[in-house]
């Protein structure tokens, strides 16, 4: 009877293996796919694809998992202290789309979501044995060095002609279009090798370590990105401390302490090498550019950081207005120019800041918090909280040995951490599945290790515990035929479910290839071909709002101003654009609709780069307002045209007819004064000289 038990025990346990070496496949899938995946002919050109592998392989994932537990008839849940907040995160998520400002776009945001808690659970809950932990951290290294190794040949002018013309950026970007994008990859498996390497225990080859240390350092320093730096700049010191500070061995507190003194010093070289002037750091050379990337005027002072302090700061104009609930999930491009255009119009801000448009905030936590409240923010500084109070928990109670992979793991999971104060990198699919992978790599070696540890205290009487599925082989051949039955039609339902959400995920893809090849006949002028692929991508995706953006512009072009204001009312309802306004207001204006185009002008002067191009939108918001007799808003648009440029004489005759309409004889003599002044062989000061006479 006893060795019947054993059997059963050992068949369960062979069948939950089957299914989490399945997982197992999709995780290695993942590592390798995310990163490396690329199809050019889409809009934007390489972030769909990567989501669209992130999401898709974070369902066969998930889809796995719940059959195994469906054929298992049991749930294998191992409690963990990160359970409830990332449970609540992920509902509160889900809630943000019931308040949502846009729900077309939190509705296409849901689902990369969904994808990251998705694979935390299937990995922390799935991954039983220390092997498999190895085999994921050793292709994510692999993996990591392969693309370092193609940033470096991108550096050395080395690269595929298919790129030529989807990107603008002769920088090193990998796969990922964007220079930034590629260091915020390449920092996760960097700062796990480093992990790895500075351990005392050998968990791979330190040659191997340290040659993919080598490649992928070397790439993600040509890539000059300051953020990512500054992240494994700290994640390494956290990584030190946290040796030092969980290891009872005197001998290997030594062994430590030396390596944070010979980093001191290499750090002390590194910067004599970069700072001090040389033939080696000056002008064009690879170092000469990096001491301008990282100097202190740069840093405080340059383009880049002046247009992040001004991103954070109207994002705080939008978690103001948002502060407690947020905005709704993926909100936040939606109404970013909104608030832009608010934060420019404040004092000498658009002097100051460059111009831009962020679909990003430029710093997650500012993010999350302008799109899900103080509470969506706090729940995720929770879910950091916990992991990092549980390593430091488990730590202590671990030998060395045990204690390497989660030492590295969190040093990786600080420098995202870190460079999320300046960058992006949870929105982005490949650091964004690395980031929820480690997390969920975390909790399972910590399930393996104290599952060791029980093993040794409760192994001798392993044999007589109680099995469910002992009973389950009692019950009758036709309870056991039910439950088949039962089994085989949940796990159909389930694949059924799988098929319909694959199908989903996939329009928003086709869509935006669609778009690609319609602003492709477009560029060519073949405007009958370019409305085909545009309808065909309206009909994958009908909340694509850069097809009827496009649509409207192309219609309007062609002089049909009807149907080209119907698709950019459209286009404003699932997105915004710098040009959107601006474009409605002239349709409006053509049609006579001042009424109509004056708040369409209110904002297009808002999204405005500098004052030069307000100008024009200024006059010709002035004149609707004097056309519509509301002439103390008229004054006020000519006036801040004339603030802005004094010498304009078209801004003085249209005050000078808000003057006139208001038979303020003195003020409308001064203005058309003025206007002859400015420009006196003009048409204007012709006319002008006619009203004075008149006047006179």
């Amino acid at each position: 009877m006893i060795k019947k038990k054993d059997n059963s025990i050992r068949s369960v346990k062979g069948e939950a293996s089957e299914w989490d070496e399945g997982i197992f496949i999709v995780l290695i899938l993942m590592i390798i796919l995310i990163p490396l995946v690329f199809y050019p002919h889409c809009m934007p050109v390489f972030a769909p694809i990567k989501d669209l592998s992130f999401q898709i392989l974070a369902l066969l994932a998930l889809i796995l998992w719940i059959l195994k537990i469906i054929n298992l008839s049991r749930l294998t849940w191992q409690k963990i202290n990160l359970d409830i907040p990332v449970l609540l995160f992920l509902i509160w998520g889900c809630l943000s789309l019931i308040w949502s400002i846009n729900i077309y776009k939190s509705i296409l945001a849901l689902p990369l979501f969904l994808s990251g808690p998705v694979i935390f659970y299937v990995v922390s809950q799935s991954l039983q044995e220390q092997n498999s932990i190895h085999k994921l951290l050793l292709i994510i290294i692999i993996v990591g060095t392969i693309m370092g190794a193609y940033g470096i040949l991108q550096y050395l002018g080395i690269d595929f002609e298919f790129w030529k013309g989807n990107i603008g950026r002769n920088q090193v970007f990998g796969l990922f279009g964007n220079v930034n994008y590629f260091a915020e990859y390449i920092i996760l498996p960097l700062a796990i090798a480093i992990g790895l390497f500075l351990a005392r225990e050998k968990v791979f080859s330190r040659t191997f370590l340290l040659f993919s240390i080598l490649i992928m350092g070397m790439a993600l320093l040509l890539t000059f990105t300051r953020s990512a730096y500054l992240g494994i700049a700290i994640s390494i010191p956290i990584m030190l401390f946290l040796f030092i500070k969980n290891t009872p061995n005197k001998l290997n507190k030594k062994y430590y302490k030396k390596i944070l003194i010979n980093l001191l010093v290499l750090i002390i070289i590194a910067v004599a090498i970069i700072y001090i002037p040389h033939p080696l750091n000056q002008g064009n050379t690879t170092l000469g550019k990096l001491r301008n990337r990282i100097t202190l005027e740069s840093v405080t002072s340059g383009g880049s950081i002046l247009r992040r302090i001004a991103t954070w700061k109207f994002t705080w104009l939008m978690i103001e207005d948002y502060f407690l609930w947020g905005s709704g999930l993926g909100t936040y491009n939606y109404h970013t120019l909104k608030y832009q255009g608010e934060f420019f119009s404040q004092g000498q801000n658009r002097d100051i800041y460059p111009h831009g448009h962020s679909a990003q905030a430029h710093n997650e936590y500012l993010q999350i918090w302008s799109e899900w409240g103080i509470i969506g923010l706090l729940m995720f500084l929770g879910i950091i909280f916990f992991y990092y109070r549980n390593i430091l928990i488990k730590l202590k109670k671990m030998e060395e040995k045990e204690q390497v992979i989660i030492i590295g793991l969190a040093g990786a999971i600080a420098a995202v951490l870190i460079d999320a104060f300046f960058g992006f990198p949870l929105q982005l699919a490949a650091s964004l599945s690395l980031f929820w992978i480690f997390l969920g790599l975390t909790v399972a070696q910590v399930n393996i290790i104290d599952a060791h540890f029980r093993e040794k205290l409760t192994y001798p009487k392993a044999n007589n515990q109680p099995s469910a599925v002992i009973n389950n082989e009692q019950k009758s051949q036709g309870s056991m035929g039910l439950l088949r039955g039962r089994k085989i039609f949940l796990s159909f339902l389930v694949i059924c479910l799988m098929v319909v959400c694959i199908s989903f995920l996939i329009r928003p893809f086709v869509s935006r290839v669609y778009l690609y090849y319609g602003n492709y006949q477009l560029s060519r002028n073949n405007d009958q071909e370019a409305i085909k692929n545009y309808e065909k991508g309206m009909k994958w995706n009908p909340w694509l709002g850069e097809i009827y953006y496009n649509l409207g512009g192309l219609l309007s072009s062609r002089g049909f101003i009807n149907p080209s204001l119907e698709y950019f009312h459209k286009a404003e309802k699932f997105m915004d654009h710098p040009y959107l306004p601006q474009n409605i207001a002239s349709l409006y204006l053509k049609r006579g609709e001042h009424e109509k185009a004056i708040p369409y002008l209110e904002r297009a002067i808002k999204y405005q780069k500098d004052k030069k191009s307000m100008l024009p939108l200024q006059i010709e918001l002035g004149n609707s307002y004097l056309i519509l007799k509301d002439y103390k808003n008229a004054e006020r648009c000519f006036l801040e045209a004339i603030k802005s440029f004094p010498d304009h004489a078209e801004a003085y005759y249209g005050l000078a007819g808000v003057y006139m309409s208001q038979n303020k004889k003195e003020q409308a003599i001064e203005a058309l004064n003025k206007v002859i002044e400015l420009a006196p062989q003009s048409k204007i000061a012709a006319y002008a000289a006619t009203y004075l006479k008149k006047l006179k």
